[in-house]
């Protein structure tokens, strides 16, 4: 049994590994990475997962109002009261 459970655990770090390499090359936030890299090691399980939601939270947020002042900005120069409305 004891080698079934080295086995997993060796499995669990290389998956961890791997993500971590594929969010380098995805440029990710360097907390986003620290979360990933201590995944199964120094943090709990616990732990890495409110980091997750928290990071996800955060992030999701951020680009919503990204979005939105791009939006109102793109509204704004669509419609200029006074200049010549030309059709074609």
């Amino acid at each position: 049994m004891a080698h079934r459970i080295s086995a997993s655990t060796n499995l669990n770090r290389e998956i961890i590994r791997e993500l971590y390499r594929a969010l380098v090359l995805l440029n990710a936030d360097d907390g986003l990475l620290g979360t990933i890299g201590s995944w199964g090691s120094s943090l709990p399980d616990e732990d890495v997962l409110a980091n997750l939601k928290g990071w996800n939270e955060a992030t999701r947020k951020e680009a919503t109002e990204r979005i939105e002042h791009y939006e109102k900005s793109f509204r704004r120069q669509a419609y200029i009261p006074g200049a010549d409305q030309r059709t074609a």
